[in-house]
């Protein structure tokens, strides 16, 4: 089945508009029903989250922002493989006059097979600002087995920080594999 470029589009700028809309309904549209929800490194221990799981991770999200939006630097749209690479800066202004956040993130979006709906979103985020929002800004659970991890490793999010001493050899190793997308993608 061959899928228009145009269609691919529409579903990833749909992905796009749900985050910026701070709406769990608006972004949960355009995802297939056994979707998943992956933020990387691993190293940070954050959960595989169902379509589910997501959903509640979102609302959580959500709520600590006035506004928000994910905008695009780069997209590539690779139609045989059925993946779409974005490289995205992500900007809002926290709740309660706590300031303005920034970061970015790379994802790989995988769609179904005639391009409508998203299965999987798998999200490589900058570590230490992932770390930043689970210690001043998150929302309970925000890492926790209890919002749908699907491995069986007995250690949240903040554990790995006692558990490894090389937590900046994580934040190093995300950094390292940005610049190297960044040149693939250029």
């Amino acid at each position: 089945m061959e899928v228009s470029k145009e269609r691919r589009m529409q579903t990833i700028n749909a992905l796009l508009d749900g985050y910026s809309s701070l709406s769990t309904t608006k972004l949960l549209e355009p995802l297939a029903p056994g979707f998943h929800h992956q933020i990387l490194p691993e190293s940070l221990g954050m959960p595989i989250r169902d379509k589910d799981a997501f959903a509640k991770h979102a609302a959580g999200i959500f709520g600590i922002f006035e506004e928000f939006s994910m905008t695009p630097r780069a997209i590539i749209n690779d139609a045989a493989a059925g993946v779409v690479a974005i490289d995205a800066r992500m900007l809002g202004t926290l709740k309660g006059g706590k300031g303005k956040w920034e970061t970015e993130c790379i994802m790989t979006v995988r769609l179904t097979e005639d391009g409508c709906q998203i299965l999987e979103v798998r999200e490589f985020v900058d570590s230490a600002k992932a770390m930043e929002m689970a210690r001043t800004h998150a929302p309970e659970e925000f890492g926790s087995k209890a919002s749908g991890n699907m491995d069986t490793e007995e250690h949240g999010f903040f554990d790995w920080l006692t558990i490894d001493g090389g937590s900046w050899v994580h934040v190093g190793a995300a950094v390292v594999a940005y610049i190297g997308l960044r040149r693939m993608l250029s």
